[in-house]
């Protein structure tokens, strides 16, 4: 399996609706900031109401955002294995199989900090076990009878979607899910948080309830019960019995998964003081529909002032100085880009040269001036907190796109446009071209002698095509942090004049985003972290079916949320121009009518986007002119 298309695997998009969405109250806007019950902000982490907290467990152990097992130390917890399963080990295969290790990382919390939990995410996997592509039993019959989630509610299991996703061009993965059963429609169910010190005593404790969380779906890549093989050719015709290994793969690679994750708390002002407590101790959640099996985090209590100096004083320039300092929380993403020779705007073919800094939310420099951490640091928790592109957590966690760190040149923002049927848009300039921003540390360093080691660079150069059109363009940049039980994910854009000095805008053919998404569950505080100001840049990653495509995910999101209440018809809420609803595809269209052609376009799922026609293409051309389906209510002409 090439690393090339291993980065591609699973980066699954992820955007969230606010449960009880009132459209009638749109007071409290998105992008506020401060304390208090109607006004947070994660990313300004003690500026804000609490620090948010992500516990992750993965076999039995708990694990650091970067894919390493915690140790339980010197702690007596007979339920916590000595060892534990390191992600970062790589995918198993005949002459390496996956075999836990003795676990040394810490996860270190501070006590006296305030902190809410937004994220609890657990995962049993067994990988390479289950090696028929053609049986959709045998996983099943594991995930009820011997998989860590065997105790849970399984009646009323069924086989659900049944979905084909391209990882390169002849390359597919095939996932089953498995849905309906009672664990997963519930609505009441709740996880008490316990903090325990050394000896086991509570020290305090916090209850949440499902309701608590925004996201828990499985198209955000949250929870979800699945059978994967990976590394396969399309099938011939529907039904087709036998699976083709792709080229490009020397073996078919099955994995058998059950996920229970939820996140973005919806009241982080349900929060809990981290005790004052030295030492080691336990966070102790437990699932009222596991009760008698508590999910366990062994914790290191370090007070703030015990912590090294490590980042750096910024200069009056807003970069880095030698001085170091102690990291505070939260995540903050500055650029400085250079003067243009005229003194006011970039002209079409010039170099467009700029510097990224990136700050903790009391404004230190998380990395010198020049370079950023290595992955050794990251991998380590030598970064102070910065996370790389990883991708053993995209292909065995099956994270959503939690750590690919970099940036992304795109404008005139006028011209952004949903790019369907190829790789790359051509209304538009993007650099890179391709989906993926451009990672301060590329997919396959660990591939490369010695590349694990080099610190990359804070400064980077991009040259504008000599036909470049004029207006307001974007550098967008896209950060990932986890520090002390804070994780982080945030998308930030930063603009420059090419052509012209008047600034231009967005199309404005979506918006509304705010309705629902506000204060708490506003956009800035999910996933990526970009404003609904800014929702537009969406399009210019998420335009083709590796990363996902916009006219897709948004839509299967949406309508199988229930904490969607509105009117999944009324294309109004979404759309603010005509124009943008009327180019159907049965990407677009299979979001909400899965099914509704049978197999009649069976080949189209399967054609190359830049080989028309393909389930990116408009149907509106083909047969879906004259009349618009009566239950849509579309934007006025």
């Amino acid at each position: 399996m090439t690393l090339s298309f291993k980065k591609c695997v699973l980066m699954l998009p992820v955007l969230a609706v606010a449960s009880g969405c009132n459209l009638l109250d749109t007071s409290d806007v998105e992008g506020t900031r401060g304390r208090g019950a109607r006004a947070f902000d994660p990313y300004s982490s003690s500026a804000s109401g609490a620090i948010s907290l992500s516990l992750l467990w993965y076999k039995g152990c708990a694990m650091l955002p970067t894919g390493e097992p915690v140790t339980k130390g010197d702690l007596n917890l007979p339920d916590y294995g000595a060892t534990c399963y390191n992600l970062n080990n790589g995918y198993p295969s005949e002459t390496k199989p996956f075999e836990p290790v003795e676990p040394f990382a810490r996860m270190i919390v501070t006590p006296g900090e305030l902190y809410f939990l937004r994220e609890f995410s657990a995962m049993d996997v067994e990988l390479a076990r289950f090696e028929d592509p053609n049986d959709r039993r045998t996983p099943a019959a594991w995930m009820r009878m011997e998989s860590l989630f065997k105790d849970l509610d399984w009646s009323g299991l069924s086989s659900g979607r049944d979905a084909w996703k391209r990882l390169e061009p002849k390359t597919f993965l095939r996932e089953t899910f498995y849905e309906n059963a009672a664990w997963m429609l519930a609505t009441d169910d709740t996880f008490l948080l316990e903090v325990l010190d050394a000896d086991g005593n509570v020290r305090t404790s916090i209850t949440y309830s499902r309701r608590d969380f925004l996201a828990e779906s499985a198209v955000t890549g949250r929870t979800r019960a699945s059978f994967t093989v990976t590394g396969l050719q399309r099938p011939l015709f529907p039904g087709d019995p036998t699976p083709r290994r792709a080229e490009n793969y020397d073996a078919l690679e099955f994995a058998t998964a059950v996920k229970v994750s939820l996140a973005n708390s919806t009241n982080p002002f349900k929060s809990f003081t981290m005790p004052d407590l030295r030492g080691e101790g336990v966070i102790r959640l437990t699932w009222s529909q596991l009760p008698l099996k508590p999910f366990l985090f062994p914790v290191t209590f370090q007070p703030s002032s015990e912590r090294l100096a490590t980042c750096y004083q910024l200069g009056p320039d807003g970069l880095a100085t030698d001085v170091p300092t102690p990291c505070g929380f939260g995540l903050k993403q500055q650029v400085q880009v250079s003067r243009p020779a005229n003194g006011t705007f970039f002209n079409a073919g010039e170099t467009v040269d700029f510097v990224v800094s990136l700050q903790d939310g009391d404004g230190h420099g998380l990395h010198p001036r020049d370079s950023m951490p290595s992955y050794f640091d990251y991998l380590g928790e030598g970064s102070n907190g910065l996370a790389y592109f990883n991708e053993q957590m995209l292909l065995t966690w099956r994270d959503s796109s939690a750590s690919e760190s970099g940036f992304k040149v795109v404008g005139p923002l006028q011209n952004l446009k949903v790019v369907n049927g190829d790789y790359v848009p051509k209304d538009y300039f993007a650099y890179p071209a391709a989906s993926e921003p451009q990672f301060y540390v590329p997919p396959d360093i660990m591939a490369v002698a010695g590349g694990m080691a080099v610190r990359p660079t804070t400064r980077y150069a991009v040259p504008l095509p000599p036909d470049a059109k004029p207006g307001t363009y974007a550098i967008l940049l896209k950060g990932h942090r986890n520090y002390e039980g804070e994780r982080l994910n945030r998308l930030d854009p930063f603009f420059f004049q090419v052509g012209q000095a008047a600034p231009t805008s967005y199309p404005g053919r979506i918006g509304n985003c705010q309705v629902c998404h506000n204060g708490v569950g506003s956009l800035s505080n999910v996933h990526h972290g970009v404003s609904v100001d800014h929702v537009e840049t969406c399009k210019v990653c998420h335009h083709d079916d590796v990363v996902g495509h916009v006219s897709d995910f948004i839509h299967r999101l949406h309508i199988s949320s229930p904490k969607y209440a509105q009117n999944k018809g009324d294309c109004t809420l979404c759309h603010l121009t005509r124009e943008s609803t009327l180019r159907p595809s049965m990407n677009a269209c299979a979001g909400c009518h899965p099914g509704t052609h049978g197999t009649e376009y069976f080949d189209l799922q399967f054609q190359e986007l830049n080989s028309p026609p393909n389930a990116f293409g408009n149907c509106a051309n083909a047969c879906h002119v004259t009349t618009v389906p009566a239950e849509h209510v579309l934007p006025a002409r």
